[in-house]
């Protein structure tokens, strides 16, 4: 079988794809390349593909007219409906399977660094550094007439110790929204911190959230009680827009807001906005309702936002994850077994 890979794929899951499953391997990553593969390459590649294993190409329907020998479309991503015509594909009886899951730890520890690095101003205080602020002629500043030699950084007013000064993680209250696979991840890691969880997922009982030291509530009261809001939701119907501007006012005035999932599930603006206006504390951003966003942003112009150019579910382990998972229910499908994870079951029959 021919195999068209246009994802980051694994060394290991490429030789089991041609070794093992003996296929004839075009790999073609993202990492060689400056873009998504253009259209009219993509389709001039796809005239006799067997097996696709896509990363953000988008396959829509007249792509599919052109690949009459497709059989099996894997994406190598958690929602392949973000680039992939899953009803197109069913309608020609092609499974298309997907990674779920594949980056929930790497989006789970980035988030706590990102909670960290807002509140302590790790962040902050790097920029300030590399900006001149906190540098200056090297001095002893010692107390005197202790035993010991005790250098710091200064003890004024406006030293960094004053003016970098930030809360302490133990005993405030988390509240996740979303407790799928990266909710449950930044929940389980949150348990070093000696913090307080309230979780909403209209999707997830009280009893398996409970499973993971996390209290389900409903979102105002979860807004209202949590001292970190973080956001772990994909981009549907019902979570475009979720947190607005009413939901944002809910926030207290010492809160802190995050959001690591999509910018089109919270409105911008209005996070602008209360931050503009003290409404609360600060915010870290991965993600934003346009990429990448322009260098005269507001959002770069605060001292109390973290911003990353979406980067959370870019560890190093993400790529083995996908390959793995998906090399394995490819070899499912070929094998006449049920994959473990595929967006239209119905093509299976």
């Amino acid at each position: 079988m021919k195999a068209l890979i246009t994802a980051n794929f694994s060394d290991e899951s490429l030789t089991r794809l041609t070794d093992e499953l003996g296929m004839d391997v075009e790999y073609l990553p993202i990492a060689d390349r400056d873009g998504r593969l253009p259209e009219d390459e993509l389709q001039a590649h796809l005239r006799d593909t067997e097996v696709l294993i896509v990363g953000y190409e988008g396959i829509p329907e007249h792509l599919l007219d052109e690949a009459d020998a497709l059989q099996i479309i894997a994406c190598a991503r958690g929602g392949p409906d973000a680039n992939v015509d899953i009803d197109a594909a069913t309608e020609r009886e092609i499974p298309v399977l997907y990674a779920p899951g594949r980056n929930a730890v790497s989006v789970a520890d980035f988030t706590w660094g990102e909670i960290l690095s807002l509140m302590r101003n790790i962040a902050h205080g790097h920029h300030l550094l590399h900006t001149g602020t906190y540098t200056g002629d090297a001095r002893a500043d010692a107390a005197g007439g202790g035993s010991r030699e005790d250098v710091t950084w200064g003890m004024g007013n406006d030293s960094p110790y004053v003016q970098l000064k930030g809360p302490e993680l133990a005993g405030k209250t988390v509240g996740i929204i979303g407790m799928g696979a990266v909710g449950r991840e930044v929940a389980k890691r949150a348990q070093g911190f000696d913090v307080d969880l309230l979780g909403f997922d209209p999707y997830i009982d009280a009893d398996a959230m409970a499973e993971h030291k996390t209290e389900k509530t409903e979102l105002d009261e979860l807004l209202r009680e949590s001292d970190i809001v973080t956001v772990h939701v994909p981009v549907t119907d019902s979570t475009r827009g979720l947190i607005g501007g009413d939901e944002f006012e809910m926030m207290k005035e010492s809160a802190y807001f995050i959001n690591n999932a999509r910018g089109a599930i919270i409105d911008q603006e209005a996070l602008i906005d209360q931050l503009q206006s003290g409404g609360i504390r600060g915010a870290a951003l991965d993600v934003y309702d346009m990429e990448p966003i322009p260098e005269d942003h507001p959002l770069l112009d605060f001292d109390n936002v973290v911003t990353t150019p979406h980067l959370a579910g870019a560890a190093e382990e993400v790529i083995d994850r996908h390959s793995e998972m998906l090399v394995d229910d490819i070899e499912a499908v070929l094998n006449d077994s049920d994959p473990t994870h595929v967006a239209n079951e119905e093509s299976l029959s």
